[in-house]
């Protein structure tokens, strides 16, 4: 199961992968924009046919994708100072020897700022929506775990007490849980009379009853039953706790649509969050490389680590609704991270394309000489090399500690 979790997850990418790919390639056509490949994946190619003016094709390595616009970088004089004006050059040079004649009024820097940040755009969002779907099927249709007010196992002793193993030792204190006979299967209806309709209402209850004597109403087998126990105190110096000792039942409950939006926010957050910490974290990266450190649970993580982490997601004991439940967040939080990274305002990402776009739109509507000209983004490829070199390095370095150091769900 593990091999087919992970088989699952490279099909789902190579998925989500098409699609933002598709994102660029269905409004550069609708504008008249010529393209020339559509590809998923990088390296050698697997698989290509010809259909009009586009190769379509899957390559070897399913870590990423592109389409091939025609006219990305607008015509210029050849530069000659500079310290960068060769790569420049050859950057224009190479952009410049895909047109043709007849692409005249076909290119991308042509276009209306507004139909490239459309374009451009495109990508991003269309992870965003896979995102979204998969998001509601997970929450909205399947739900999340939750716990309930049903007793699934009676603990029969104080946590204080749990051994290594989670187990009571003999002559332990026995738990008032235990001690009032609370049994597996029973419903808490109430708790003093007041009704414990869900599980934070249940767990407020108990914490509210500290150190106290309570009743319990309890469905047992379709009868009800009153119980009696002693809250114990656990609490601390700052927060109440009061403790039956009993494991709740865990369903899966759906959620409302706001949820979705909640999720988004969140992967929103973590991944800057990530992005920001990532000077800080390298350190950990490298050392656990070398094998001087262990990896860091909380620290970024590769497609590779994320193919890993879904394989023992598909492979672990628990109900089909549950896996397929992890999977598909997995799934869509791969997305969401795709559609936030891509938005970084640096080239090559979509985000510096964007910018590039917002700027021209901007200068349209002053008066100057070159309102009207397209932002020469060749200008920023020196940049965006030096961008490109760090993060594969950085991606390459990611993908061997997620061989040699995976993180796993066990």
């Amino acid at each position: 199961m593990f091999g087919f979790g992970v088989l699952t997850f490279v099909i789902g990418l190579l998925i989500s992968v098409a699609l933002h790919e598709f994102g660029h390639f269905y409004p550069a056509r609708k504008f008249g924009v010529r393209v020339s490949q559509f590809m998923v994946g990088f390296g050698p190619t697997l698989f290509s046919r010809q259909r009009g003016e586009t190769e379509y094709g899957i390559k070897a390595i399913p870590l990423g994708g592109y389409v091939r616009i025609i006219g990305m970088i607008p015509p210029r004089p050849k530069i000659r100072r500079g310290p960068f004006r060769n790569i420049i050059n050859q950057t224009r040079e190479t952009a410049m020897a895909e047109l043709t004649d007849a692409d005249q009024g076909r290119v991308f820097y042509q276009l209306h700022p507004a139909k490239k940040l459309t374009v451009m755009l495109g990508g991003p969002l269309m992870n965003l929506v896979v995102a979204i779907v998969l998001l509601f099927i997970s929450l909205v249709l399947i739900g999340t775990p939750q716990p309930t007010t049903k007793v699934d196992a009676v603990i029969n002793c104080l946590p204080s007490e749990l051994n290594a193993a989670g187990e009571c030792p003999s002559g332990a204190t026995t738990s008032p849980a235990a001690k009032a006979g609370l049994a597996v299967g029973d419903q808490i209806v109430s708790i003093n009379a007041n009704p414990t309709q869900d599980w934070d209402a249940l767990v407020s209850e108990i914490d509210g009853a500290a150190g106290q004597r309570i009743t319990m109403e309890i469905n047992r087998a379709d009868s009800t039953l009153i119980l009696t126990a002693t809250v114990a105190d656990i609490s601390t110096e700052t927060q109440p706790n009061g403790y039956l000792g009993f494991r709740p039942v865990v369903e899966l409950t759906r959620q409302s649509p706001l949820a979705v939006a909640e999720v988004i926010g969140q992967v929103g957050l973590a991944t800057v969050q990530l992005i920001m910490d990532l000077p800080a974290r390298l350190s950990n990266i490298v050392a656990t490389a070398v094998g001087a450190e262990p990896r860091d649970l909380d620290g970024p993580i590769s497609i590779v680590g994320v193919s890993v982490i879904s394989g023992d997601v598909v492979a672990q004991e628990s109900p089909a609704s549950w896996r397929i439940l992890d999977f598909l967040m997995l799934l869509a939080s791969v997305n969401l991270a795709l559609f936030f990274f891509n938005l970084l305002p640096i080239l090559p990402l979509d985000g510096g394309h964007v910018a590039g776009a917002l700027y021209e739109w901007g200068r349209r509507k002053t008066k100057s000489k070159r309102a009207a000209e397209a932002v020469d983004i060749a200008k920023l490829m020196p940049a965006a090399y030096v961008f490109a070199i760090l993060l594969l390095s950085f991606s390459m370095l990611l993908i061997y500690v997620d061989l040699v150091a995976p993180i796993r769900l066990n």
